[in-house]
């Protein structure tokens, strides 16, 4: 479960810098890193579990 909410967390965030980087690119930028790690963090735990 906590493997979801990160993944979901992720894709939120990514969604959000992802509209932020014609705007604030180093703001976007980052919440996109954000996003990655969050997602790949999620799936690992999803996948291996904890």
């Amino acid at each position: 479960m906590a493997g979801m909410i990160r993944i979901i967390s992720g894709i939120v965030i990514g969604v959000t810098g992802f509209l932020q980087i014609g705007t604030h690119p180093v703001q976007g930028v980052c919440a996109l890193f954000l996003a990655g790690f969050l997602i790949i963090v999620g799936l690992e735990r999803e996948l291996f579990g904890d």
